[in-house]
């Protein structure tokens, strides 16, 4: 359905994109740009090599507006190659919606496809649906009227996709902010187990050293109380020993 190609607007579309093609074309060399640099007194555009070559060879002047020039006073525009594929892409979009007109029309009287066959489902020239023969008892619809109907069916399907997506990256978002809330809430509890585990190791560990201290307070009184029964033994033994002796 190329018939909105019809309107005039190729022919403009075509003029825009030539004008732009003819401002991002080098100026020395009248080709397509190549590693763009911009003259900062001019503002005119030329290829790197190009501007450098003639202010080598030539002389340190822009070659357009002939103010003083030096090659670390190029502006660099690194942008224009994406400018200049987009203006290539726009170029060749044209050359083939100009080969896709020719094949828009009937094969039969070459003329524009302007009726709609619901019978078919096809597109016609008027002679077709009027005098063909082919079609005679179909149902025909003016080609702009289906044109529009299905701009209209598509965009109402747009709309309901982009519904759609709103509502999903809605609930993308709910789902990410929930699992941001569990990650924070296992977060908080990791840290509550482990201060209670410290806690509770340190406590053990209190009541250990406690322990420990009150064994070794047993273990000191028993050496004195046995280091006292030794002593008791030994005078024991030696008054015996005397006595012995004396008797």
């Amino acid at each position: 359905m190329a018939s909105r190609g019809d309107k005039g607007n190729g022919n403009g579309e075509e003029q825009i994109v030539e004008t732009l093609a003819e401002v991002f074309r080098c100026f020395i060399c009248m080709e397509k740009l190549v590693d763009a640099h911009l003259c900062p007194h001019c503002s005119k555009l030329c290829c790197y090599s190009c501007v450098r070559r003639w202010l080598t060879e030539q002389r340190s002047q822009c070659p357009h507006c002939r103010a003083a020039l030096h090659l670390h006073e190029l502006v660099n525009c690194r942008w224009v190659e994406e400018v200049t594929q987009q203006i290539e892409t726009m170029q060749q979009t044209n050359s083939a919606s100009q080969r896709e007109s020719f094949r828009d029309r009937c094969s039969t009287h070459q003329e524009k496809l302007t009726v709609y066959c619901w019978t078919c489902r096809r597109c016609i020239c008027h002679q077709c649906a009027l005098w063909g023969g082919t079609h005679t008892g179909h149902t025909f619809k003016p080609l702009e009227e289906v044109y529009d109907q299905h701009v209209t069916q598509i965009r109402d399907e747009v709309s309901q996709l982009r519904r759609r997506l709103m509502e999903l990256i809605s609930l993308v978002q709910d789902v990410e902010r929930n699992v941001e809330s569990v990650r924070a809430a296992k977060d908080e509890r990791v840290r509550e187990i482990r201060n209670a585990v410290e806690l509770m190791i340190s406590r053990l560990d209190s009541a250990l050293k406690a322990k420990l201290l009150t064994l070794m307070g047993q273990k000191n009184s028993l050496t004195r109380k046995q280091n006292n029964w030794n002593i008791c033994y030994r005078r024991l033994n030696y008054n015996y020993m005397q006595a012995q002796d004396l008797s």
